[in-house]
């Protein structure tokens, strides 16, 4: 039965599994007595389902081994198509929302960015949220297994900074798979333990006193940094619940918290990108609390220490919300503002969803390990200019993440800065100010939706931008989630080989 899975185009497959996963909304609409929309989710799973064995057996036979240059065209199609499936329960749930918008909604979801369209959520169905949360989901699950199945083994997708032995891929005896075996081998690996974590963080949540469906929504949106929520906010859940979210959003920062990544040499305490987002985090952290407690001294709330306590967990929070791209907001970060006065520096925010991650996980952003490597390159150049004849110390992987690995990284960081420069100068032409175009481009890259209404002086929502500047952004948000890097080694390699 695998083997014969495993022969199924993968983009088949994909589809056949969001029809399955339309009958989970289905079943709650169902319970709500939402019958319109119960019909919506269950007949468009079923047409999904149907669909797919037809496609199976027609394209089964012919499926050709899959190599690296063909997976440019087979993860642009799933990013444009697969959203367009889940848009049309959807669009048939909303009927006051168009096929684009919905199409553009699911985009959001399935590249984790949670950039939303619905200006009310409290008057939307739940069966309609918990569709938006599941999206987000199943696009988390997906980048987790395409990442370490379909780009680990042509070295793109970070994994240019993660040093293997020669021959690794060989012991694992996938070398000579083709991408849709490879992808179902490290889906079944990874789902388990991916649905395993959902759950627990959603009992968790249950248990701290959170409602049902709202816990289960943070716990998806949480997995998967997607940020979609069933309201606007994360509102005032209380601290034990944020502090479940915070441990479980620590997940986003490494792949070795997940199974199917290979060897994990290094202890906790040497991980390269788990210390850095320490460093980070803590950097961050005491910048927003120093800030708001030399303001507060100005009203005479400087002595003030439960003030200061809850400043200082609404920092680390936030900001590991937003370095894991997720997008969460802590209440204790909004009461801030009025223990000192000040406006909470949403630029900050923007600049740790840049960074992003860990490589291979749902984050987005440049990637920890990345800037990892640059600090490296910086450190070592600022010791050469005082020791010329200095040579690289440390050990092999060392060596490499200070030389071929910086240059990689460095590679990445500018093809990055000139997307951003294109993405923004498109908005510019499409109407909007600089100022916006510069939030909502880092939002759309970055795959952190929820920045859009932080970053700035004043709140912006997606709902309010134009078509022409939502199909740039849908892209951006495409071009964020595979990377562009990776993108642009696979077009140049399938262009040099035609």
């Amino acid at each position: 039965m695998r083997a014969r899975l495993a022969s199924v185009p993968m983009l088949v497959v994909l589809i056949a599994g969001t029809g399955l996963l339309m009958q989970v909304p289905a079943f709650k609409a169902l319970v709500d007595r939402e019958h319109q929309i119960a019909r919506a989710f269950f007949y468009s799973g079923l047409i999904c389902l149907v669909l797919s064995v037809f496609f199976a057996l027609a394209l089964s036979a012919s499926q050709r081994r899959s190599r690296s240059g063909g997976l440019f065209p087979l993860l642009t199609t799933i990013y444009l198509l697969v959203p367009a499936v889940m848009a049309v329960p959807l669009a048939e749930a909303l009927p006051q929302m168009r096929f684009v918008d919905a199409w553009f909604e699911m985009i959001s979801g399935f590249t984790t960015t949670g950039a939303s369209l619905i200006d009310l959520p409290r008057r939307v169905p739940q069966a309609v949220h918990l569709w938006r949360g599941l999206s987000g989901w199943l696009g988390g699950l997906f980048i987790l297994s395409a990442a370490t199945a379909l780009l680990a083994p042509i070295g793109l997708g970070g994994y240019e900074l993660i040093h293997r032995s020669p021959g690794a891929q060989t012991r694992a005896g996938m070398a000579g798979a083709t991408a849709g075996r490879r992808l179902m081998a490290h889906a079944q690996v990874v789902l388990p333990a991916y649905a395993g974590l959902t759950l627990g963080l959603w009992f968790l949540l249950t248990l701290f006193g959170v409602p049902g469906f709202d816990a289960l929504m943070q716990a998806m949106a949480t997995l998967s940094t997607s940020g979609i929520l069933a309201r606007e906010t994360l509102g005032n859940t209380g601290l034990l619940p944020e502090m479940a979210l915070f441990a479980f959003m620590v997940v986003a920062l490494s792949r070795r918290f997940l199974p199917g990544h290979g060897d994990r040499p290094r202890p906790l305490h040497r991980d390269p990108e788990l210390v850095t987002a320490a460093l980070i985090v803590a950097l961050v952290s005491l910048f927003v609390l120093a800030r708001h407690w030399a303001g507060a001294f100005e009203i005479a709330e400087g002595e003030n220490l439960p003030a200061i306590g809850r400043a200082a967990w609404g920092a680390a929070f936030t900001s590991l919300s937003y370095l894991t791209t997720t997008g969460f907001v802590s209440q204790d970060w909004i009461a801030s503002r009025v223990w000192s006065g000040l406006t909470p520096p949403g630029l900050v925010l923007m600049g740790l969803a840049l960074l992003g991650g860990g490589v291979a996980t749902t984050a987005g952003g440049v990637k920890l390990l990345r800037v990892f490597a640059l600090t490296r390159l910086g450190k070592f150049e600022l010791e050469r200019t005082l020791y010329p004849s200095l040579v690289i110390g440390g050990n092999e992987y060392d060596r490499f993440l200070a030389t071929t690995g910086a240059r990689a990284a460095w590679l990445f960081a500018m093809v990055f800065s000139l997307t951003a420069v294109v993405v923004v100068a498109l908005l510019l032409v499409s109407g909007m100010s600089l100022e916006t175009g510069l939030i909502f481009a880092a939002a759309a890259l970055s795959n952190t939706g929820p920045l859009v209404q932080v970053a700035g002086d004043l709140p912006l929502y997606w709902v309010l931008v134009g078509d022409p500047a939502r199909l740039v952004l849908a892209a951006a948000m495409i071009l964020g989630r595979l990377e562009i890097l990776v993108l642009l080694a696979l077009f140049i390699a399938r262009t040099q080989r035609g």
